[in-house]
Formats: C-alpha cells, structure tokens, sequence
C-alpha cells in the first residue's frame, strides 16, 4: 500500500508531452491509432507485446526501455486522466518515489510507468490492457471491445 502521494503539475506537464511522444510512435510505425479512448490501450498492449518480443534480438540497453515506459506508460496514465480523472504526482511506497497517478475514484493509485516497464522486460504476465480493464473495472466504468492488433518491427524502426 502506497504511503504518501504529493500531485505535481510539473509531472503532469511531462507525461503529456511523453505521450504525445507515444502517439508519433504509433503512427509512424502505422502500429494503430492512438486516440486517447480507453480503447485506445489495447493497441498499446499490442505495441508492447511486439516490443518484448523483439527485445530478445535487439537487446535494448535498460535506458532504450525506459524510453519506451515513460512514453507509453505516460500515454496510458494520460488516457485515463482525461476519460475519467486522476492527478499526476509522485508516489511514495517503501521508501522509494516515482511518478504515478491518484484517480478521483475508486481505482486509488497506480504507476504506468513502472506497470509499461515490466510489462516490456516480463512480457504477457504484465499485460497494460489487463491492467487498464482492471483499473476501469474497479472504477466502476464500462470496458471496450478489443480492437485489431498490427504489426511492426519496433526496435529495429525506432532502436538507437
């Protein structure tokens, strides 16, 4: 359980323009339409899937992944954000801070950053669409439909 929670607008000014980042990705790479719907995250799942996928022959170095995790994990903290109510801020749990939201329902807490990091080192046990069902499903807002997944070469498109 998470000790403290401070908002801070100046993280919120960050996750935004990391997900704006997240949606000029998704577009060049023609990996599906980043729309701000909750929708919109399955498509991310699927972008991440490829991504852990092709990390075992890219070999990312840990900081290429971070990249990765701030852009698409701001894109699903912004998502949520904007459909349905959260402050951007620093969590503090165990001793340790990192960014993080705090919605103004039910759902409480939540970090995307870290959720979209391990879900590109673990793969499939760590699935944002899951994560993003459950964090509607416990605010009591209806799930959309699923949409179609795409294909794309991710870090050899956009790897550095």
């Amino acid at each position: 359980m998470p000790d403290d929670f401070v908002a801070d607008s100046k993280i919120q000014q960050i996750a935004e323009a990391y997900a704006l980042d997240a949606i000029d990705l998704a577009t060049k790479a023609s990996a599906g339409r980043l729309d701000w719907s909750d929708a919109s995250i399955a498509h991310v799942e699927t972008i991440l899937s490829k991504l852990h996928s092709q990390a075992a022959k890219a070999k990312p170095a840990p900081e290429q992944v971070f990249q990765f995790a701030k852009a698409f994990g701001s894109y699903i903290g912004e998502t949520f954000r904007r459909n349905h109510g959260a402050s951007w801020g620093m969590v503090t749990l165990q001793g340790q801070s990192f960014p993080g939201l705090k919605t103004d329902g039910p759902a409480g807490l939540f970090w995307p950053w870290g959720r979209v990091q391990n879900r590109l080192i673990n793969g499939a046990e760590d699935n944002v669409w899951h994560y993003y069902q459950a964090l509607l499903e416990k605010s009591g807002l209806p799930v959309p439909n699923t949409p179609a997944p795409s294909k794309e070469s991710w870090w050899r498109r956009f790897g550095r």
